[in-house]
């Protein structure tokens, strides 16, 4: 029996995770913490509310 195409399947443009910035390079960190902190952090919102707080903050001195 001869099936036909039916232009489902294969690779899709533009599937996964979407870049933080267009032509950064974005890596993964693990950070352990209580189940209350984790949840205060879902709060305070998540791993966008923590990238701002870096961007944020002022370098320590030498």
């Amino acid at each position: 029996m001869e099936t036909k195409p039916t232009g489902r399947g294969g690779a899709g443009r533009g599937q996964g995770r979407k870049p933080l910035k267009e032509g950064v390079e974005s890596v993964a960190v693990h950070v352990r913490m209580t189940v209350d902190q984790r949840d205060k952090l879902n709060r305070l919102g998540g791993p966008p509310w923590v990238r701002d707080r870096i961007d944020k903050a002022k370098e320590p001195k030498e």
